[in-house]
């Protein structure tokens, strides 16, 4: 059962990865203004990627229940430098 949440939290992340990336659909973005952003499909590429990476540690809380800390710094480290990052990318 455990594993099964972690796929579907993980299966949320890539399908947004999808959304961003795939459809070009950057205006979910949190922080997203319409005008700043010059390159569109940059910042899409770079968020995809960004949202994939996510739903791939998500995969590890219930597989390491014993690390849960870990594996929750790990994915709270990379959400909040994620953003830091695209921010910087797409401007």
């Amino acid at each position: 059962m455990p594993f099964l949440v972690g796929l579907i939290g993980a299966g949320f992340h890539f399908l947004l990865a999808y959304i961003v990336w795939g459809k070009g659909k950057i205006q979910i973005l949190a922080g997203y203004v319409e005008g700043q952003v010059k390159d569109k499909k940059k910042a899409a590429k770079y968020a995809g990627i960004y949202l994939i990476v996510l739903g791939i540690i998500f995969v590890f809380f219930p597989l390491l229940p014993n690390h849960f800390y870990f594996v929750f710094a790990l994915y709270m480290l990379w959400a909040f430098g994620g953003m830091i990052f695209v921010n910087i990318k797409i401007k």
